[in-house]
């Protein structure tokens, strides 16, 4: 399945935006990896911003809770779907 974003239309860093060295990250991981792949949650990182560095959102709780916040707010919009869709589709809410 080919993965794409729904919050990206350019392949750039969401943190930096350099369009080097470009990683694509499912945002949801886990039981909701697939769902994540087939639904656009995936975000466009660089090296650095993904898993090279201690700045990487697998390193960086900060990072990833901000990312997670707003993919979720996207995935609403982009489906036109609720917060309670969001929970019953991925098992979790990051907005409340």
């Amino acid at each position: 399945m080919e993965r794409f974003s729904i919050l990206q239309d350019k392949k750039e860093c969401y943190v930096c935006k350099t369009t080097k060295d470009i990683h694509i990250h499912e945002t949801y991981f886990g039981r909701n990896r697939q769902n994540s792949i087939k639904d656009g949650c995936c975000i466009y990182l660089c090296s650095r911003h993904h898993n090279m560095s201690n700045e990487g959102v697998h390193f960086n709780h900060d990072l990833d809770l901000k990312i997670k916040k707003e993919m979720e707010k996207t995935w609403c919009k982009y489906y036109n779907k609720t917060i309670d869709d969001f929970r019953k589709r991925y098992y979790c809410n990051y907005l409340d």
